[in-house]
């Protein structure tokens, strides 16, 4: 989800939460003036900052509902993610801003609740009631979001709301002391936001320090193995190996604008009414006229997903194309399709894939996968562009098959069902492959082509 996005809801809840804390407030005011006061002979006063801070906790509240309930629909069947942690280890693994935007936000969702309580009723400037409050509201909204299936029961969620609970209420008893003149109580309060801080900070630290990535396929939680049934036709080699890792080419988001309006240009396609969205590293590009256009262009490696919608109409039909005419009309795209891709018609499609193993040439590795759709108007309608030429970075020592054949019996691999426990597992080959890192490294990766609980799978475990 992007900041945009993000932004928009938080407004558009925002604007519930201010109809609300309005209309209410009304409310409240003539209860209080004209039954309490007036009707009543009430004598108790409320101060401007018992309104005002009532107010805000109240459509604090309601925003929160808001964005945990209403902003998504049902459709979650009873989901639990009971993994402590498990939102960091995907983050750590996958690392981009989409990854970890969503830990840091549910920390920071609760940091209000832990800076209104104290303030709503001297009660709450007891650790004890504001953390315990805060526990009991975020165990609320997963639950009901549990029951109700607008949403999973996370257990990190619980963990970071609570932390977010702990950090506000630091904060405002924090400022509290400091304005009693009370630094070294003041200094403790706010340990809990710099412990945080120094955490995330590390993290980041670290990461930007490795020389390579991380990787995507390393589970966040680790397969059941316990009662599985495992066989193999291969030998292992327990000897260290040498690969290369390779890196893709990097371009900017200047860069991708220029890529795509040049590619809408060769196909005669006018751009003045271009849409654009951008993403971390990535652009989508949509063109609506009289027939709409679209390209999903990716910084790293400069791969590309070009869709002509007309290609989905009913009128539209696929047509036979030979692969030495394909391969005339993918040039004029600017596409280098080396001689050695292999063709192959996609079965009952009308879409044709070239496809490129692992081939070296010099000190550059070409590898991927092309797509084409070709219909009966002659005219290309989708491509799917996955083919990327890496530049070698250096020759680096790998684990031995044996050892990453025991990371797999160790449950460290992706598994569609991680929950669910392995009950059979066959491996009939192994080879050196590569996945793409978080910083654009071609990593080798051994991909060890298996059997897993009847289903054909490629099982992915990381080389370094």
């Amino acid at each position: 989800m992007r900041l945009e996005e993000i932004t928009g809801i938080l407004s558009r809840y925002f604007e519930l939460a201010l109809i609300a804390v309005v209309v209410l407030g009304a409310i409240l005011v003539i209860g209080y003036f004209v039954v309490y006061r007036k009707l009543m002979g009430g004598k108790k006063r409320l101060s401007i900052k018992s309104w005002l801070v009532g107010g805000m906790f109240t459509g604090y509240i309601i925003m929160v509902l808001g964005v945990t309930f209403l902003s998504r629909g049902p459709g979650f069947e009873n989901e639990m993610n009971l993994s402590l942690f498990y939102s960091y280890r995907d983050a750590w693994h996958g690392f981009s801003v989409r990854h970890w935007q969503f830990v840091i936000l549910n920390i920071v969702m609760f940091v209000p609740l832990g800076i209104l309580l104290p303030l709503l009723h001297p009660r709450f400037k007891k650790a004890g009631w504001t953390i315990g409050a805060a526990f009991l509201f975020t165990l609320f909204i997963e639950s009901t979001q549990f029951v109700t299936k607008f949403g999973r029961f996370v257990v990190d969620d619980l963990f970071n709301n609570f932390i977010g609970g702990i950090i506000g209420y630091g904060i405002c008893m924090g400022i509290m002391r400091l304005k009693e003149r009370r630094v070294k109580p003041a200094i403790l309060n706010f340990m809990p936001l710099l412990l945080v801080v120094a955490m995330f900070g590390g993290l980041f630290g670290y990461y930007h320090l490795k020389e390579f990535g991380n990787l995507a396929i390393v589970p966040a939680m680790k397969a059941d193995m316990s009662d599985a049934y495992i066989t193999t036709d291969v030998e292992f080699d327990d000897r260290k190996a040498t690969s290369t890792v390779y890196k893709a080419p990097f371009y900017t988001q200047k860069e991708g604008d220029a890529f795509v309006l040049d590619f809408f240009e060769k196909m005669d396609i006018d751009t003045s009414n271009l849409e654009t969205i951008y993403y971390q590293n990535e652009g989508v590009y949509t063109v609506r006229d009289s027939g709409s256009h679209y390209i999903w262009f990716y910084g790293i490696g400069g791969s590309y997903r070009y869709s002509d919608w007309s290609a989905y109409g009913e009128s539209a039909e696929p047509k036979e194309v030979e692969e030495d005419d394909l391969r005339e009309i993918v040039e004029d795209f600017g596409i280098d399709l080396p001689a050695e891709a292999t063709f192959k018609q996609v079965e009952d499609s009308g879409h044709y894939n070239f496809t490129v193993d692992k081939l070296t040439q010099g000190n550059q590795l070409i590898d991927g996968t092309l797509t084409i759709g070709f219909y009966s108007d002659d005219t290309i309608k989708v491509i799917d562009n996955n083919l990327v030429t890496y530049d070698k970075v250096r020759d680096k020592e790998i684990k031995s098959e044996k050892d990453a054949y025991e990371q797999i019996l160790k449950g460290n691999f992706q598994h569609f069902s991680p929950d669910r426990k392995v009950t059979s597992l066959h491996v009939y080959d192994v080879t050196i492959s590569y996945f793409l890192d978080s910083k654009g490294y071609y990593q080798p990766v051994y991909a060890f082509y298996s059997e897993l609980d009847g289903e054909e799978v490629t099982i992915l475990v990381p080389g370094i």
